[in-house]
């Protein structure tokens, strides 16, 4: 394949380097600090993919959280619980370099409380409030929470994955507090044709943003709960749906937690296919997001060009893999097919070339410019402490990436930069991507992709997954019963942990006209957030 060079732009693009998963010196250093604070147990050293597990008194867990948030190099992932009968179990995904850390505490259900995690870090706040929605379990500061996943009319026997709440849903909304000449501007959820229902509280006095607030849990269907019971195999239908724009992502972290929860790995020429798909994910993905830019900026001539390049990118995807948004290609253990690789030989550059020469026009654009400058911008510390991922966390400097495992140690991915972050850092940023992926995926057709999957044994098991989805990291993890079926799926699009630098971003000093600019340019999913 014969790749299109990328027009010189402004971000950064970092050499690539293959980083293995952590070894067991580097995981001492990380679990050295707790081991002084009593009750540890470690399991699973050693794991599938790098992953360890450290098991932590409830007693201890907010000393824990303490010593591994001020660790060198170690992030909160995600935040999440199980109805592991009698109690429940409280699971914290710390990420580090290349590797994760698995730390698990056990809470008993009858105070239904557990420390504030939020207080020591402010990334876990979302993941707070869903596992309040849906075990019914809370931080024992009683700090109000928000309602980010059960709609309104959820009833008693509403089905959640755990109890229900000991107080009514509805009242377990932070306050917007509206003062002096400010007031409350509701937008949605219904919007427009062919966009997600979200609802926008919009606090303002006139025409700058005072404020913002969402109501997500619009698309709420129940994923996590309908995957209990079932085999692998049969889940992962509803798992590439639960993001259905990061299908291969989502698909294979999932895929990813289920080997690691059985000790297998894919064939490697599986394992190249799937990052040809997932190439191919974020090319499209970064398309139509430029699209998005162009349709919120009045660039009517800018959004045809995008989505002409949109088109011919989806049509490449069909032809390779048989679905345009690439849906059924992975499943544990391997994948379905193999791409057709002279398609992606004889089709892609085109389509990339219709890409790079709609970003050129809008980038040589003033008013495009005018309007990408400045606004909705974040710091790199504001994206450290909200936990953002993705070209969201890339635009401000960070360099974070999970494509570091897998098939990436032997194709290594450059990760791209920007400092900006700004709405014109995540387009650059998306941009150098999207050359990025070219390059990968001519890359790992010519190592030589392929079909093939290996069995999956039937035995109880739980694993960590990961894939960097075009909006960023997207974890999974998965608890296996002793007749191969899941009695947990954890599933955490990279939609989650970015809706919160949204709000952010939406306050930053802009005015109504920039919010479908700031939203263009996060490029998330109201799927991926409600589940």
């Amino acid at each position: 394949m014969t790749a299109v060079e990328p027009t010189a732009i402004e971000p950064t693009a970092i050499e690539p380097t293959a980083i293995e998963p952590q070894s067991a010196a580097t995981m001492d250093g990380v679990v050295g600090p707790l081991a002084r604070l009593g009750g540890l147990q470690i399991r699973d050293r050693g794991a599938t993919r790098g992953a360890v597990t450290v098991r932590v008194l409830a007693e201890t867990l907010e000393a824990a959280t303490r010593t591994l948030a001020g660790t060198a190099g170690l992030r909160l992932a995600d935040t999440f619980a199980a109805n592991d009968s009698p109690v429940i179990t409280l699971r914290l995904v710390w990420a580090h370099d290349g590797g994760y850390l698995v730390t698990e505490t056990e809470t008993e259900t009858e105070d239904g409380q557990y420390p504030a995690l939020s207080d020591v870090v402010p990334a876990a706040f979302v993941e707070e409030c869903e596992i309040y929605e849906q075990f019914g379990i809370g931080p024992a500061d009683g700090q109000p929470l928000n309602r980010v996943m059960l709609p309104p009319h959820a009833a008693a026997d509403f089905p959640r994955l755990g109890h229900r709440p000991p107080q009514p849903l509805d009242g377990a909304h932070a306050r917007h507090i509206v003062e002096g000449q400010a007031f409350e501007f509701p937008f949605g959820p219904v919007r427009q044709v062919g966009v997600e229902s979200v609802y926008y509280g919009l606090v303002t006095s006139g025409e700058e943003v005072v404020d913002l607030y969402l109501f997500t849990w619009h698309k709420h269907r129940g994923v996590e709960r309908r995957l209990r019971g079932k085999t692998p195999r049969e889940a992962a239908f509803f798992v590439e749906r639960a993001e259905g724009l990061s299908a291969v992502a989502v698909g294979w972290a999932f895929a990813a937690a289920v080997e690691a929860a059985l000790g297998i790995a894919p064939p490697p020429a599986a394992a190249r296919t799937r990052a040809v798909a997932l190439e191919l994910e974020r090319l499209y993905n970064h398309a139509a997001a430029m699209a998005a830019l162009g349709q919120a900026t009045g660039l009517s001539v800018g959004q045809a060009a995008a989505e002409i390049a949109l088109e011919r990118l989806l049509r490449v995807n069909a032809a390779a893999f048989g679905h345009r948004y690439l849906f059924g290609v992975v499943e544990p253990g391997g994948v379905t097919r193999a791409p057709d690789a002279d398609v992606l030989r004889r089709e892609l550059p085109g389509a990339y070339g219709e890409l790079r020469r709609a970003a050129d026009a809008l980038l040589s654009t003033n008013s495009f410019l005018d309007r990408l400058e400045a606004c909705g911008i974040l710091t790199a510390e504001q994206a450290r402490r909200l936990g953002l991922v993705g070209p969201v966390a890339r635009a401000t400097g960070l360099s974070m990436d999970a494509r570091r495992t897998g098939p990436y140690h032997e194709v290594p991915a450059t990760i791209v930069t920007a400092d900006g972050g700004d709405v014109l850092a995540r387009f650059n940023v998306m941009i150098g991507e999207a050359a990025e992926s070219v390059r990968l995926i001519s890359a790992f057709v010519d190592a030589g992709p392929g079909a093939g999957r290996t069995p999956l044994p039937v035995t109880a098991g739980s694993g960590l997954g990961w894939a960097e989805s075009p909006r960023g990291e997207a974890l999974a993890w998965v608890a296996l019963d002793s007749g191969g079926r899941i009695t947990r799926a954890r599933l955490r699009p990279g939609s989650v942990r970015n809706w919160r630098g949204f709000d952010d971003a939406c306050r930053s000093q802009n005015v109504f006209t920039d919010i479908p600019i700031i939203e263009a340019s996060f490029w998330l999913t109201v799927a991926g957030m409600a589940r």
